[in-house]
Order: C-alpha cells, then sequence, then structure tokens
C-alpha cells in the first residue's frame, strides 16, 4: 500500500534547529568508562498553550495530498491539551492541515501520543511521520510512524518506510488496533535498526540498511485527503511529541 507519497511544499527550517548538537547528544560514559548508547530528551510539546508554538512548528499552505483540497493553517487549533488537526468542507473546498517541526537531526527517537475519529467518508489519512530536510523523496527516505489509510472504520494502522534511489519502495508493518481510540507511539531510528513501538511494546524492528535513512530528518504530523470532498468533518487529536537525539 502507497498511503504516503507527499506534496508537501519546502519550509524554511531555521538552523538552530538544524544542528541537533546543541542538545547535549554527545557520548556518555559510566564509572567504568564504557560507553552507553541512549537518548537525550531535545523538545517536548504538551500543547497546554492558547495557541500552536510557531518557534517549533510550521504549518503548511499548500494544495492537499495530491491536489486533494486545501493545506491551511487554520485547520490547527488546540482544545483541552491536545492538538487538533480538522478537516472540513470551507467554501466548496476541503480544508485540512499540515506541519512540520523545525528540528532536523540523523538518527533519534520520536514519540507521540495520537488518535483519529473514524470517517464516513473514506477519505481521511492521518500520519505522523520523519520527512528529509533534502525534501530528495524518495531516496533521502520517509519514516511514516502512524499512518491510518483512508478505510474510515480505524480498525488498523500502519508503519510504513520509504526508500530508494528512484522508485518508490516501502516495507509495511499492519498494527491491528483501533486507530479512533488513543495510542503512544514511538520510533528509535539508528544507522542500525528503525524500531517500533506501540503502547510501550517493541512491536517491529527493521534492519534492512537499504531502507534506513542516513540524513537529516524531522517531524511531520498531518490529516491527509485522498478525495476532494468529506461528508461531515474528520479530526485528529495529538496529546503530546517528545523528540530525542541519539546519545552516541
Amino acid at each position: 500500500m502507497n498511503f504516503a507519497i507527499r506534496s508537501k511544499p519546502l519550509l524554511i527550517i531555521w538552523a538552530l534547529f538544524s544542528i541537533y548538537l546543541f542538545s547535549g547528544c554527545r557520548k556518555s560514559e559510566d564509572n567504568t568508562g564504557n560507553k552507553e548508547p541512549g537518548w537525550n530528551l531535545i523538545f517536548q510539546d504538551d500543547f497546554t498553550d492558547s495557541t500552536l508554538n510557531s518557534s517549533a512548528w510550521s504549518p503548511y499552505t499548500s494544495l492537499g495530498q495530491e491536489g486533494n483540497g486545501l493545506r491551511r493553517p487554520e485547520a490547527f487549533s488546540i482544545s483541552n491539551g491536545n492538538l487538533v488537526v480538522t478537516a472540513a468542507m470551507i467554501g466548496g473546498n476541503l480544508v485540512s492541515g499540515g506541519m512540520a517541526q523545525n528540528i532536523n537531526q540523523t538518527f533519534g527517537k520520536f514519540e507521540f501520543r495520537v488518535r483519529v475519529e473514524k470517517d464516513s467518508s473514506n477519505a481521511m489519512s492521518a500520519v505522523v511521520l520523519t520527512w528529509p530536510q533534502s525534501e530528495r523523496w524518495p531516496m533521502d527516505g520517509e519514516n511514516d510512524i502512524y499512518e491510518t489509510g483512508t478505510d474510515g472504520d480505524r480498525h488498523a494502522f500502519y508503519t510504513n518506510i520509504h526508500y530508494g534511489t528512484s522508485a518508490n519502495t516501502q516495507s509495511t508493518f499492519v498494527h491491528a488496533a483501533d486507530a479512533s481510540g488513543w495510542h503512544i507511539m514511538a520510533m528509535e531510528w539508528t544507522s542500525d535498526y528503525i524500531k517500533i513501538y506501540r503502547d510501550s511494546s517493541l512491536v517491529w524492528t527493521l534492519t534492512d540498511k537499504n531502507a534506513i535513512p542516513r540524513v537529516n530528518h524531522h517531524l511531520c504530523i498531518q490529516l491527509d485527503a485522498f478525495k476532494p470532498s468529506i461528508s461531515k468533518p474528520v479530526h485528529m487529536f495529538v496529546d503530546w511529541v517528545k523528540i530525542y537525539c541519539l546519545v552516541k
């Protein structure tokens, strides 16, 4: 399945966030001098402010997925401590949203709590992913950590890892879990593996070196339209996001 081919515009990524060494991701040692790998938390957003943190997130202003509808910043709101992405018909257009986090890094851990409403139109796919800073796709990869696809029953969701020097190749894991309910998702990304966790349990490990990107990526949150219209609004909710860098 190929839910995730992006039509995302170029983003202005701030240089301050593009360099992840500021976070203190340096080699650590225990008292015996052994190097211990681990993760340093470098960013957390609990969405408790009244508005989106514009220094951390860049919403898109563009056409929607594969030209379906529009992506607009006004699709985002914060309510009851959750980020809410709303897809709705406005002035005859399907308006939804996508945005990018402004930290770029090679390797890292990305963790979040998410759910999406059922969709009687079978049109909207919720996805939280990492996307290459270079915008070179698919050769620089795309890691779809959480992707529902357009099945409006939300009876399952997917992790899709896209790669390839020219043609889009992907490795997929199917989560047999209800995407309309809350799930805590995490991806650990190193040069040796991508590990996917659901609700604190390791569910998939990918070790194919061809599939593992080795360039800067940033986190994106999107509610993507695969049809030009929907019969009623669909909402995606994100409770919190955490980003870690790899301690080498």
